[in-house]
């Protein structure tokens, strides 16, 4: 049975999240990690076919854009771009000088970044006379990608409950606490989902009446992160059904299996961290959203009985443990509570607590 912990400040929302079970996922720009929860398009090819589609992207792209404006000029320039779409000889020929550029230049081969497609695109438009508005497509792509990527959320855990820096950094300077999970399936963590109470007004008007709640548990997948020296990297191509359907209402909502593979991509990048993070064994659930959600909706409830142990903190004043120890006596008899003491080192030891006080 795998234990995982979750460092939480003492504050007054502490409580709260204690006695309903809550977790909360946040949100990319709540992150202390200015990385987390993004990454870099590499735009790198594996073969000349997936360059001439990133062209078609670009070329296309440009057209909407350019049909946007309202002067006859643009509409006019628009057409000719059209009309070099259209023509496959023209476009391949294009798409091949650009692609021999690109292999026969110095990039970083690990990664090919939009600026370095920019340079090239722009170098070899000039020689076939049209403009492509690159500029306008870059601040078009980033504005995409945080539709895709700063709409998701994490709530995270640790492997360890002894780390003296992760009690300095998210537990209130040891002032705060942590929670011991006791998963009873590995890799998936347990949630408790209560549904609405049906209006019925007859028994509302009375003084006394029998309300009905249907409660479901399930299970999700919550996943070790991994640790590596660059930041993580999304494959443009992979990702191209995706770029060009912002909208869809089904990509929106997930609610299509044709779109659960890009999720499951996006989960795999937002598990990694760069290797500063290392230190914090980090575990956590992930939760793929191409649409914003207030702070309310993203809050989960756990069942009450993975809950299975308490740490408090070296500094954790006497009055919060007898108030948590109180608040949770009757929902679950078998939490374990423990003390933090210090010692030489800054290794944390703990000890079972016991309350001596009703």
């Amino acid at each position: 049975m795998k234990k995982l912990y979750r460092y939480r400040p003492l504050t007054d929302f502490l409580f709260k999240e204690l006695y309903y079970r809550e977790l909360y996922f946040a949100s990319y720009c709540e992150l202390n990690d200015p990385l987390d929860l993004s990454a870099r398009i590499d735009f790198r090819p594996i073969n000349e076919h997936q360059f001439e589609c990133l062209i078609h992207y670009l070329l296309k792209t440009s057209i909407v854009l350019l049909l946007k404006g309202s002067s006859d000029s643009i509409r006019e320039y628009s057409q000719k771009l059209m009309e070099f779409l259209e023509n496959k000889e023209l476009k391949k020929k294009f798409c091949e000088r650009i692609y021999n550029n690109l292999i026969d230049s110095d990039f970083n081969k690990d990664f090919l970044p939009y600026d370095i497609v920019e340079k090239n695109v722009i170098a070899i438009s000039k020689e076939f006379k049209i403009e492509i508005r690159l500029a306008e497509i870059k601040n078009e792509l980033v504005r995409v990608m945080k539709v895709f990527l700063e709409n998701s959320y994490v709530t995270c855990f640790s492997k360890t409950h002894t780390n003296f820096l992760m009690w300095s950094h998210y537990a209130s300077k040891h002032a705060g606490i942590c929670l011991e999970f006791s998963l009873g399936h590995e890799g998936q963590f347990p949630y408790i989902l209560i549904g609405e109470r049906k209006l019925d007004k007859a028994e509302y008007s009375k003084r006394y009446s029998e309300v009905k709640l249907k409660g479901y548990l399930f299970r999700d997948e919550i996943r070790e992160v991994e640790y590596h020296r660059n930041p993580p990297l999304i494959n443009f191509y992979n990702f191209l059904p995706v770029f060009e359907s912002e909208g869809d209402c089904d990509l929106m909502a997930l609610s299509k299996s044709r779109w659960h593979g890009f999720a499951h991509d996006l989960e795999r990048v937002f598990s990694i961290k760069t290797l500063p993070w290392k230190y914090e064994k980090e575990w956590r659930a992930i939760e793929i959203s191409f649409e914003s959600k207030e702070p309310e909706e993203r809050i989960r409830h756990y069942p009450i009985e993975v809950l299975t142990g308490i740490y408090f903190g070296i500094r954790t004043p006497e009055i919060v443990k007898y108030r948590i120890y109180n608040m949770l006596k009757s929902k679950n008899t078998k939490i374990k509570y423990f003390d933090g003491h210090l010692t030489n080192h800054r290794d944390l030891k703990f000890k079972e607590w016991e309350c001596n006080k009703e």
